[in-house]
């Protein structure tokens, strides 16, 4: 059978989640978490325990529902669940180690490769190097998805010019979306990837997610010119803010 006996239920959901974390898919942990807040003003020590244990097992998100669709105190409940999950990524960060998955790397393709290995070297350099951020141009999410494969440790702010692909960044770990206010197309072979860079951090410093002598990490995928001998070039650079 497919269900789960009840005294399996913690081991299949340790287990669908980490399955999740190795394939770079966002895992979601949701239903009953903070319960009795419903009715209560604070949570049970085992609810606390749960979306501590949630986070800590490699959940990308934790969903809060009847709580604060028809809960007495949803306000409450958003507050206990964020200084949980709060202190959980404080330890998960701590002991983070970079994800690999060799199986899945040998299955893609030759670009795909490419991606996965500039992915996992930024990840890895803003933990070793002490970056405030890793700063992303994505068009479809692929880059985006791609860094949160490998459990980074630092926001990672994805520019994006599609809404859509915005929107749906927002469940994957440490990505916070953001849309590029700018004309340029980041697909088009003509476009000065260098020029959307700056436009991004402009807009990080404008809104103070980033200032001067914040070491910060970019990556981009920008599509080769008419002269290249390549389709695309996958790009990672460490750079120190003036």
């Amino acid at each position: 059978t497919l269900v789960p006996l009840l005294q399996q239920v913690f081991a299949a959901q340790r287990m669908m989640v980490s399955k999740c974390n190795l394939a770079g898919k966002p895992v979601i942990v949701a239903t009953q978490m903070l319960d009795s807040m419903i009715r209560n003003p604070r949570p049970t020590r085992a609810e606390v325990t749960d979306v501590g244990t949630a986070v800590m097992d490699g959940a990308d998100a934790v969903m809060l529902s009847g709580e604060t669709a028809a809960g007495k105190y949803p306000i409450e409940s958003i507050r206990a669940m964020a200084s949980v999950v709060w202190e959980a990524d404080r330890i998960v960060n701590a002991q983070s180690s970079m994800l690999w998955n060799e199986a899945m790397h040998a299955q893609m393709t030759p670009l795909e490769q490419e991606l996965d290995a500039v992915a996992a070297s930024a990840v890895r350099s803003a933990k070793d190097m002490g970056a405030k951020s890793i700063v992303l141009i994505t068009m479809t999410g692929r880059v985006a998805r791609a860094v949160a494969r490998h459990r980074p440790t630092v926001p990672v702010f994805a520019f994006c010019t599609d809404p859509q692909v915005a929107r749906r960044l927002q469940i994957h770990r440490s990505i916070v979306p953001m849309m590029l206010q700018s004309t340029l197309d980041p697909g088009s072979s003509k476009t000065r990837m260098g020029l959307l860079r700056a436009e991004a951090i402009r807009t990080l410093k404008e809104v103070g997610y980033s200032r001067t002598g914040d070491r910060v990490i970019m990556v981009d995928r920008t599509k080769g010119k008419e002269h290249d001998l390549h389709e695309y070039s996958h790009n990672m650079k460490i750079v120190t803010l003036e």
